[in-house]
């Protein structure tokens, strides 16, 4: 790859757990996970290009974000790995699972925008970026992910790695979104293949029924009074599924 991402790893032992941020975040976003299961797994938590510390070197797209992270994994020797994304991340961990299934062995999704596929045209989110920046491009989306319940802690390191990130990184995040939601269908049943957990916010930004209808194995887990960043704001109980899916990833058939 072209750049080298940035990343944070600790502990020791398998399966590796390896942890992708969300639109204009950071690794910082799974801090209390990483540090959690770094007692008992390798974790590995990364920066995707433009974001933390990883230079801003486009493309910055989902499909180059799975390849970067698949580049990584085969760099860092962790072999089949539990990919755990937040929200455009879980998205970024269907495509690499469609791109590398080798090097995916369990998939956790958190709070990502899954539903039935729709049409590949333009995002006009992209557009409201690239016109009025990504402080108020995207604070009509960023305003509907806390509850009343959401600590401060959690909703400013929200606030303020969202919309610091700058506008060409934020909408290049997105540039490919349109085409990859395209095949959500086909990426959610090929998740299915393998142990699949969606843990979803209070007010899910995805369609938990129509994963349900869609697949036949994946396991749900709603969070109630959480808003989208519940791993900073429920972290003991986000901890708690984390574990409990690597036992079901230990337990499962289709892995032996």
């Amino acid at each position: 790859m072209d750049v080298a991402l940035a990343h944070a790893s600790a502990g020791s032992g398998g399966p590796a757990i390896v942890f992708i941020h969300g639109l204009c975040c950071d690794r910082k976003a799974w801090q209390p996970q990483f540090e959690d299961l770094a007692r008992d797994h390798r974790c590995i938590a990364v920066d995707l290009r433009g974001r933390g510390d990883t230079p801003a070197v486009p493309p910055f797209g989902i499909a180059r974000a799975a390849q970067d992270v698949a580049a990584l994994a085969e760099q860092l020797r962790l072999g089949p790995s539990v990919i755990v994304g937040h929200s455009l991340g879980g998205i970024t961990a269907l495509v690499l699972n469609e791109q590398r299934p080798d090097l995916v062995l369990g998939i956790v999704t958190g709070d990502s925008p899954i539903s039935a596929p729709r049409g590949d045209g333009a995002n006009p989110l992209v557009q409201r970026i690239r016109e009025l920046g990504t402080r108020e491009g995207l604070r009509p989306l960023v305003d509907t992910f806390f509850t009343p319940e959401t600590p401060a802690a959690a909703r400013e390191y929200a606030e303020s790695v969202m919309y610091d990130c700058p506008a060409e990184v934020a909408a290049g995040m997105l540039e490919d979104a349109p085409e990859v939601m395209s095949r959500m269908g086909d990426l959610v049943r090929k998740a299915d293949e393998k142990p699949f957990m969606a843990i979803w916010a209070e007010r899910p930004l995805g369609d938990p029924s129509w994963l349900r209808n869609t697949t036949r194995f994946a396991r749900q887990e709603p969070i109630p009074g959480a808003g989208h960043f519940f791993q900073l704001e429920q972290p003991e109980r986000t901890n708690a599924l984390l574990r409990a899916f690597l036992d079901d990833v230990a337990a499962d058939p289709r892995l032996r």
